[in-house]
């Protein structure tokens, strides 16, 4: 069996630039290394590899990439591929995965590799959409990867919002991996002794049959608007003198004043109830891999009903039954209609893309469908925007309609740096939307919701999940509709038991820096920052944070946000609307009951 490992140069975060007139990043400036993530990616190929096989390295990109994908050669792999055109600059996830998927049918190969999303665009769609476009069933954020002795067979452990699950299946599939499967790859000790064994080679455009037309900005779905600095901007009021109550009450009285301003970024759970007939559908998938109701998606549901108030909210759950509970659920959440998919035992994202691709093909009302940007989400998005050659945007963190039928997607890029206005040349226009963002706004008692049954969502014979491995229930409250959440950074890892007990008095979510999931103090589910959740509470509380820009880019939409950090020369206080220079325990002492305080009773919207 051959194998095929999809490899992206991205620029270092630090150093990269946006070209304001092409609204594409530059990708032959400053410092260039191969995406992490596909890094772990080579690895995984190597060690599956069997004597006799074959590991082929493509990337798609500018000349100034050739050096590191040359490069991988002196790791191990036998061949590398460089697609690269001036034609091709600006080409979306749509188009890249047309291009990959091009290459590797003159190559074809058992298993490809890739990372779950790159570091410079987070989207994550290309695995979806070049699985679609292969036919192959789809292994999404891989965390293990295990060949049996059939040469054909893998079974494997992927990273789920709620633990993992295992899964079997066979080769020919696509697999994109997390950063914990396994180390990145990297030249054998001391470098290469002698000059790479593999070959090298570069195609363009023409060599693949594609015109101008049909690639780059001309041949992208999607387009890049308005680009806007998003660096952090907040500015902490500080307080680093006197006794440490006195700084906690001086850091309460800055609090309430953010507080008295307006609705604030998180937004009101209200919206208007409908005086006129909509002019559209807006659709949202409202259940999860497993058909339940995924709780992300109230917000989402919500935010419709005040952004995009003349479209008709409608909710799409595909389970096995339609329980009442949950219909409630999304009818107080806004949803005007849900549509029910029977869901079939053993049926996949791969099968739920088809129902939807039925679904629309009947329904021309529909302005625009968004998925919660789960890996179930994502997957359901890139398989249905490849079906019906639909533009999508990955990972929106807010959206608008300049005018009827004129729908705006906002997204962050370059590590969180910048946010970029999508619009979409085609109809209905398709979002992943990141979880958390939104206030689920509910109306009691919940209003009449019409059902209707669609499509069947049909089995899927070509992976079979073996069984799903959830986190034990923590007994705090969920980072997604909770109103305090606190993050805890490295510098407080060892009052994680006092926090926890804080947390339980607050009725807050507690949640994580990566580097403190990394080390096992929290599970991934509790991971904030740009390759975790994004979260929108009315009070944010870093405790011992650093403040990097991965980290902070994810609090964006909280109300208030106060840090408490011993370092005065800290990063986070210039992303926090508060800040206590001091340490953790002498400050949350005092804090005790006087946080919550600050937020008065929720009334019903």
């Amino acid at each position: 069996m051959e194998f095929a490992v999809l490899v992206k140069v991205v620029p270092a975060a630090e150093s990269a630039t946006f070209d304001p007139a092409r609204k594409t990043i530059r990708r032959d400036e400053g410092e260039q290394f191969l995406n992490p993530f596909d890094q772990r990616a080579i690895r995984v190929a190597l060690d599956l590899r069997r004597p006799g096989e074959t590991v082929t390295v493509v990337s798609m990109g500018p000349l100034s990439a050739a050096a590191a994908v040359e490069g991988t050669i002196a790791l191990g792999v036998d061949r590398a591929i460089l697609v690269s055109d001036p034609v091709l600059a600006g080409s979306d996830s749509f188009v890249t995965a047309r291009v990959l998927a091009r290459v590797l049918a003159e190559r074809p190969a058992g298993l490809v590799i890739l990372g779950k999303w790159t570091t410079d665009s987070e989207t994550g769609q290309v695995p979806a959409e070049l699985a679609e476009r292969l036919g192959r069933p789809l292994l999404s954020a891989a965390r293990s990867l295990r060949r049996a002795a059939e040469a054909d067979r893998f079974e494997g452990t992927v990273e789920t919002e709620t633990g993992s699950a295992r899964a079997t299946f066979s080769a020919p599939a696509v697999i994109s991996v997390g950063e914990k499967i396994a180390k990145p790859a990297k030249p054998p000790e001391g470098g290469v002794a002698s000059p790479p064994l593999g070959s090298f080679e570069r195609f363009d455009a023409a060599r693949l049959g594609f015109s101008a037309g049909d690639v780059g900005l001309l041949g992208s779905p999607t387009v890049v608007g308005e680009l806007t600095d998003q660096s952090p901007h907040r500015g902490a009021v500080r307080f680093d003198a006197g006794p440490p109550v006195s700084r906690v009450a001086g850091a309460l009285a800055a609090l309430r004043l953010c507080l008295g301003g307006g609705d604030g970024n998180a937004g009101s759970g209200r919206w208007a109830e409908r005086a006129e007939p909509s002019t559209g559908t807006a659709l949202v998938l409202a259940s999860d891999e497993r058909g339940r109701a995924d709780s992300a998606a109230l917000g989402l549901l919500s935010e419709i009903r005040r952004s995009l108030p003349s479209l008709r909210a409608t909710a799409v759950y595909a389970g096995a039954t339609s329980s009442s509970t949950d219909m409630g659920r999304l009818a107080a959440a806004g949803a005007e209609h849900v549509v029910w998919l029977p869901a079939a035992s053993g049926s996949t994202a791969r099968t739920t893309a088809a129902a939807l691709d039925d679904l629309l093909a009947h329904d021309e009302t529909v302005e625009t469908a968004m998925f919660v940007s789960h890996a179930f989400g994502r997957e359901v998005a890139g398989r249905l925007a490849v079906r019906r050659g639909l533009g999508l945007t990955g990972d929106a963190i807010s959206f608008s309609a300049r005018s009827p039928g004129e729908l705006r997607f906002v997204k962050p890029a370059l590590g969180g740096g910048l946010l970029a206005e999508i619009a979409t040349r085609t109809r209905p226009a398709l979002a992943t939307v990141r979880p958390g963002g939104f206030a689920a706004g509910e109306l009691r008692p919940a209003p009449e919701i019409q059902t209707d049954r669609g499509p069947m969502v049909e089995h899927d014979p070509s992976i079979a999940w073996a069984g799903w491995d959830d986190e034990p229930p923590d007994g705090l409250a969920d980072p997604d509709s909770a109103r305090i959440v606190v993050s805890v950074g490295m510098g407080a890892v060892d009052m994680l038991p006092a926090i926890r007990t804080l947390c339980s008095g607050w009725g807050a979510a507690l949640v994580g820096t990566r580097r403190v999931v990394d080390a096992g103090h929290l599970p991934v589910s509790r991971q904030v920052g740009l390759t975790g959740r994004w979260v929108a509470p009315e009070i944010g509380v870093l405790l011992g944070v650093r403040g990097s820009p991965n980290h902070l880019v994810a609090w964006r939409r909280a109300r208030a946000l106060l840090a408490v950090n011993p370092d005065p020369t800290a990063p986070v206080f210039g992303g926090v609307d508060v800040g206590i220079v001091g340490r953790c325990d002498e400050v949350l002492s005092s804090l005790g009951e006087e946080l919550p305080r600050l937020l008065p009773h929720r009334r019903a919207p």
